[in-house]
């Protein structure tokens, strides 16, 4: 117990003055080379946090006003920056956590010297008394029962919150309160290009918000929506079941008000529209490969004969365990983002020589890559916004 406590103070200490080498190299120099040994660091000491933990609730000898400061550091370390994003680019901020979490480990290096030793390492008098006692450990063990689920939940919110940042470029926010979807303004001159990432299922305000900010005028809306002319669906599927599972709404719901257009590349004339005009910038069912086709068929099979999500998710996952293979899954992923997206971007570059405003509310996932090709065509950034696309206490309170 002494080796493994002690090598998580050693790795700690490590990892703060790497921390802070790091970031004033960043703010002095503008960059620095030790961001991956600084996150081998910082991930070794996050994955010994709950081992030294659980070492703190069953060993009566451990001293808790030294540890469980360094493990409440950890774990806000990991969610601040989730609760408050500006956070994360601040090197202000970054420093000042970094120098934190090397003042932090004064508290050993005082505890030991008390105990008769010396420097940051817990002598082998701390360790000298008996290991277990009952009354400790049920007191911690009751005291985790309501600490350590609020925890993991939100370290579960954090990490999966990463994952859609990293998956959709930001275009997805998972927060404490919901789920919500992010839309930047792009402009170049007089034209706008609004950025607006979907979700196909949500509360009904969110798609009542966003259909109510588009204005007449030289707009444009490129919908989103895979046609089927040829009729090769045989298990059609929509989102309203799913939805209806989760209390939800969903994207077919949403009503945008003007006029249906058949080509980006005519007059813009909606002085006689209620609202925009709107093209379906999309492909249909047959320009997707025979996999995608199978694929697409045994999704709407799956929701269609679906008594609830769960059996759905269940159901279909036993399927693409036996019969997805990662070559399929290759072309299914390059049908349903990258064909499609590259459809919208050609549509978005006819739409540019006739429409001001130019409207795009397509899936997160696509964002990445129209964003891209929007910002290689001179566009710059002027607004960020996010708006609330799932409340997760009005769902599981029944309200959509």
């Amino acid at each position: 117990m002494r080796f493994f406590i002690n090598m998580f103070l050693i790795l700690f200490a490590a990892d703060g003055l790497i921390s802070v080498v790091d970031e004033l190299l960043m703010l002095v120099a503008g960059t620095s080379n030790l961001s991956g040994v600084r996150e081998m660091f910082a991930n070794t000491v996050v994955f010994m946090s709950l081992p030294v933990y659980l070492a703190l609730v069953m060993d009566v000898r451990l001293p808790k006003r030294v540890l469980l400061p360094l493990l409440f550091f950890i774990v806000w370390s990991l969610l601040v920056t989730w609760i408050i994003p500006s956070l994360a680019d601040s090197h202000i901020y970054g420093t000042a956590c970094s120098f934190v979490q090397l003042l932090l480990c004064l508290l050993p290096i005082e505890y030991a010297r008390r105990c008769g030793g010396e420097g940051l390492l817990l002598p082998v008098a701390v360790f000298g008394s008996k290991f277990f006692n009952l009354r400790h450990t049920l007191k911690y063990a009751a005291i985790s029962l309501v600490i350590v689920p609020v925890v993991f939940v939100l370290l579960t919110l954090a990490s999966a919150n990463a994952y859609a940042d990293k998956a959709t470029s930001g275009f997805i926010r998972i927060a404490p309160g919901g789920l919500y979807m992010s839309e930047r303004i792009y402009k170049k001159g007089l034209k706008t290009i609004r950025l607006t990432s979907m979700i196909h299922v949500g509360d009904k305000k969110f798609y009542d918000d966003l259909a109510g900010s588009i204005f007449a005028g030289k707009t444009i809306i490129l919908a989103e929506g895979v046609t089927d002319d040829k009729q090769l669906l045989k298990n059609k599927f929509g989102y309203s079941k799913m939805a209806g599972f989760l209390g939800l709404s969903s994207q077919e719901k949403m009503r945008l008000k003007g006029r249906l257009v058949e080509a980006a590349d005519e007059e813009a004339d909606t002085k006689d529209s209620a609202g925009a005009d709107i093209l379906r910038a999309d492909i249909d069912i047959s320009d997707f490969g025979k996999e995608t086709i199978l694929f697409l068929n045994t999704v709407g099979r799956y929701i269609n004969e679906g008594t609830s999500l769960a059996d759905t998710f269940i159901a279909l996952n036993k399927w693409a365990e036996v019969e997805l293979t990662p070559e399929m899954n290759k072309i299914i992923m390059d049908d349903i983002l990258h064909k499609r997206s590259k459809v919208l971007i050609n549509h978005l570059d006819k739409a540019m020589a006739n429409y001001e405003t130019i409207v795009v509310p397509w899936g997160a996932l696509h964002m990445a890559e129209i964003e891209e090709s929007v910002i290689k065509r001179g566009f710059v950034l002027q607004e960020k916004k996010y708006r609330l696309s799932i409340d997760f206490w009005r769902m599981f309170r029944g309200k959509s």
